[in-house]
């Protein structure tokens, strides 16, 4: 069989510093793999995309495929526990075995946490072979409490505690990135997430020079420091309302034109840190595979139109399938994708625009607007129902054992 390099694989090679992460918990990726590869058309298609698979990700070897690192978020730790009975029953109830006095609050803290500290122990031999440049898994504070700065920070410092290659997924309010800010000054590792627009980017940047600052001063160790800034691509240009402003103001808006705004976004927010020379990197996620004939795609335009970048990507499951799945699209990366510059027409539409516009000036919205943004405010709700089905979703078992617990002493 002829050696077929992946689309990952050309993105990858054209920037070595740019990175793949995986985007859920390394455990359901040979469960994913194995999904993907039975609806392959043909032996010959499944074979190539099992090759390609496992030199993307190899879950017993992760020293050896192409990720660098793991995002995990409630709402993916919510689907692995909830479809993996099997594995995380055994779990929850030895959760509330060891407490003294249990509540489902309590027991879903404990959980939440034992997910994070899984995935981080899959990849601590990438974390440690690599001296702490890669292998890191983010992990998120609880959605409920993102606008409460005390109440974050306490558990950002428990969760970080569960693993030294943990990275705080940080929220970007005006309290989280106080929380990234403090997180910084005690050398954690942050992920800004939650973030869609230049104005917060640069806010974190800001925290993070503060903490940095304070870290310095105080001779903190910041050699396995990282931090990296989360724009949740994909989510602005569906969940920002762009579509009905352009029609109210009878202005044509093609899906080009969306990806082209979620892309202006990136390349100014890019162009700022490489300018400052600033330590954070750059984080896609919620990534698109295009339309076939979309003006300006081969495949994917947020893939395409930052190659060349150092940057990172963070790939879902349906992502890379859809990729996979498509890939006779796809031509060759150029390391000058980063430099594509946004047409001049499209963004001049845009700039009409009042939620691009905002979003893309760097003092386009104040702190206390951030939550404000139709992107920002889905993905809060989304994350905060999935938080609630996962609570409910021990709070069944917890019910079991004290129920089972009660009729045994009876």
């Amino acid at each position: 069989m002829t050696f077929k390099p992946s689309p990952f694989e050309s993105l990858q090679a054209a920037n070595p510093d740019a990175e793949i992460w995986w985007d859920s918990s390394p455990q359901i990726f040979g469960k994913f793999r194995d999904t993907f590869l039975s609806t392959a058309s043909t032996s010959d298609e499944a074979a190539v995309w099992r090759a390609q698979l496992n030199r993307f990700f190899d879950p017993e070897r992760p020293t050896e495929g192409l990720v660098r690192g793991i995002t995990t978020n409630p709402s993916l730790i919510a689907s692995w526990i909830q479809n993996a009975p099997e594995e995380w029953t055994p779990i929850i109830s030895e959760a509330i075995a060891r407490q003294h006095r249990p509540t489902i609050e309590t027991t879903y803290q404990l959980v939440y946490q034992t997910a994070i500290t899984r995935a981080a122990g899959m990849m601590l031999p990438l974390w440690s072979k690599s001296k702490g440049k890669y292998g890191w898994v983010s992990g998120q504070t609880d959605p409920r409490i993102m606008f409460d700065y005390d109440a974050m920070l306490e558990q950002a410092l428990g969760i970080a505690r569960t693993a030294p290659n943990v990275m705080l997924k940080i929220p970007g309010t005006q309290a989280g990135y106080r929380v990234i800010e403090e997180l910084t000054a005690r050398g954690i590792s942050t992920n800004s997430t939650l973030s869609y627009t230049v104005p917060q980017f640069l806010a974190c940047i800001q925290a993070v020079e503060r903490g940095l600052a304070k870290a310095y001063t105080a001779g903190v160790d910041t050699s396995r420091w990282r931090s990296v800034i989360t724009h949740m691509i994909g989510r602005f240009g569906t969940m920002n309302g762009l579509g009905a402003e352009a029609e109210a103001r009878g202005i044509p808006l093609s899906e080009s034109d969306t990806r082209w705004a979620e892309l202006a976004i990136l390349k100014r927010a890019n162009s700022l840190i490489r300018r400052k020379g600033h330590p954070c990197k750059m984080l896609l996620s919620s990534l698109k595979v295009d339309k076939r004939n979309t003006p300006d795609s081969n495949l994917s335009m947020h893939l395409e139109h930052t190659a060349g970048a150092n940057i990172a990507y963070t790939c879902k499951p349906d992502f890379i399938a859809d990729i996979l799945k498509d890939q006779d699209r796809w031509q060759p990366c150029t390391p000058k994708g980063i430099d594509s510059a946004v047409p001049e027409a499209v963004m001049a539409r845009l700039l009409q625009l009042p939620s691009f516009r905002k979003s893309y000036e760097p003092d386009g919205m104040t702190p206390v607007e951030f939550a404000a943004t139709g992107a920002f405010l889905g993905t809060f709700m989304e994350v905060n129902e999935n938080t609630r089905r996962l609570i409910h979703h021990i709070g069944l078992a917890y019910e079991h054992d004290v129920n089972t617990a009660l009729a045994g002493a009876a």
